[in-house]
C-alpha cells in the first residue's frame, strides 16, 4: 500500500475525528481508519481492495483522518507502580498485623485492610515507617481505599 510509511511510527495511530465536535468519531475503528487512509491515497488495488473503501468514502464526509499519539502502556503508570509496591509490602504488613492480634481475635481480611489503610496514612506507625524505609512513595501518598487493598489481597491469592 502506498504511503504505508506513515504508519511505521509505533507511537502514533490513524484516527477518525468528527468535523463538528473535534472528538474521535463514533464510527471509528482501526480497519475503517486504514480504509479511509487507502481511499484518500486512491489505493484500491491488491490488499487495499479488502479494506472497507465504500464505508470510508461515506465516513470521510463527516470526519477527517489524523494521526494521534498512543496512550502510554501499563508499564509505568502510578496505579501499576502502587500495585507492585503493595505486592512487596503486604506480606511484611501481614506479619506486623498478626503480631499485634490478641489471642482471641481471628484474622479477618477486611479488618486487615482497614488496619493497612489506617496505619499507612498515619505518620510514625510501624507500617508507615516500613513503607517509607522501603521507598514506597506510591503507597505513602496514594491514600488507597479499603476496597483497593482488598483487591490487592485477592490478586495475590490467585
Amino acid at each position: 500500500m502506498n504511503g504505508i510509511n506513515i504508519l511505521k511510527n509505533h507511537y502514533q495511530r490513524l484516527t477518525l475525528i468528527n468535523r463538528k465536535t473535534g472528538k474521535v468519531a463514533s464510527s471509528h475503528d482501526w480497519l475503517l481508519a486504514l480504509g479511509t487512509h487507502a481511499y484518500l491515497l486512491n489505493d484500491k488495488k491488491g490488499i487495499a481492495s479488502l479494506l472497507p473503501l465504500v464505508k470510508a468514502q461515506k465516513t470521510i464526509k463527516y470526519n477527517f483522518l489524523t494521526l494521534k499519539k498512543k496512550r502510554s502502556g501499563k508499564d509505568q503508570t502510578h496505579r501499576n507502580l502502587a500495585r507492585q509496591e503493595a505486592r512487596l509490602i503486604v506480606p511484611l504488613l501481614d506479619d506486623i498485623y498478626r503480631s499485634n492480634l490478641r489471642s482471641y481475635q481471628k484474622f479477618l481480611k477486611t479488618n486487615f485492610c482497614f488496619w493497612i489503610k489506617k496505619e499507612l496514612n498515619t505518620p510514625h506507625t510501624k507500617a508507615h515507617q516500613l513503607a517509607k524505609d522501603m521507598g514506597m512513595s506510591y503507597l505513602e501518598e496514594g491514600h488507597h481505599s479499603v476496597r483497593w487493598w482488598m483487591d490487592q489481597l485477592k490478586k495475590m491469592q490467585s
